[in-house]
């Protein structure tokens, strides 16, 4: 069933220790273009959080457009593999999340990736292989992840708009990548992949997500994507300064599939 509401999941969660992962020595800008910094996206934070929540930007000096992908226009780079969590990525997925996010996050964060079919099929892993040809032959090394929820409805739908039918909304609760593989899109790859399987499988009409209002550069790479802001939550992040978060969305239309 979707779920509905975060505090089955956001509970007071256990310290989990941080990973460092050397960057690919075969990355590069592209040329004549000036290497991008970037920060992690981050949506959902828990309410115990503590420090900075920062967002990618790895495409925020784009032009803006209505598709995750057109905002980079870049192919997905060979050495990447997108696919779904195992039990064996489980310690690598909370290492991972430690490094990049202000908060550990608790068992249930990753158990119900192994027992819950829907949040299973709406988490994507990203991992890097040194050689291409190793995909789908070695594990790889894990460089980001999405870990999304599915809502019955959006939380801006009014209640009559509920009872006329609105589709159930795609809620991006963590997404995240280590720095040196930011600038090359593969966080909008993440979104896309999971994007159009939510459309399939479970016939969503909307994604969303919160974003710490004083997180700009994440509030610009969502803007890029054709998202809009349709609410504010004070107190949202009670260990931050600003508490607020700002509560993104966009429709998905058929314009986000077309030519595909």
């Amino acid at each position: 069933m979707p779920q509905s509401s975060l505090t089955s999941w956001l509970n007071k969660p256990a310290t989990v220790t941080a990973v460092t992962v050397p960057p690919p020595a075969v990355l590069r800008p592209e040329s004549n273009e000036p290497q991008r910094k970037a920060a992690t996206v981050t949506t959902t934070l828990h309410e115990d959080q503590q420090g900075k929540a920062q967002a990618d930007a790895s495409d925020a000096s784009e032009t803006p457009h209505k598709h995750f992908l057109q905002a980079s226009h870049r192919p997905l780079l060979p050495n990447i593999e997108l696919r779904g969590p195992t039990k064996e990525d489980i310690p690598s997925f909370k290492q991972i999340n430690a490094l990049l996010l202000p908060i550990p996050y608790p068992e249930s964060f990753y158990r119900e990736l192994l027992t819950e079919e829907i949040d299973r099929n709406i988490t994507l892993l990203a991992l890097w292989h040194d050689d291409p040809a190793t995909i789908g032959k070695a594990k790889g090394r894990l460089i980001g992840a999405a870990r999304c929820r599915l809502f019955s409805q959006p939380p801006s739908a009014t209640t009559t708009a509920v009872r006329a039918g609105v589709k159930p909304m795609l809620y991006l609760s963590t997404l995240v990548l280590l720095s040196p593989y930011r600038g090359y899109g593969i966080a909008a790859h993440m979104v896309d992949v999971l994007l159009r399987r939510a459309v399939d499988d479970y016939g969503i009409g909307s994604v969303g997500a919160h974003v710490w209002e004083a997180n700009e550069v994440g509030l610009e790479w969502y803007r890029k994507r054709g998202f809009r802001e349709v609410a504010r939550e004070q107190g949202y992040y009670r260990k931050l300064n600003p508490t607020g978060a700002v509560v993104v969305q966009r429709d998905v239309g058929v314009m986000d599939f077309a030519g595909r």
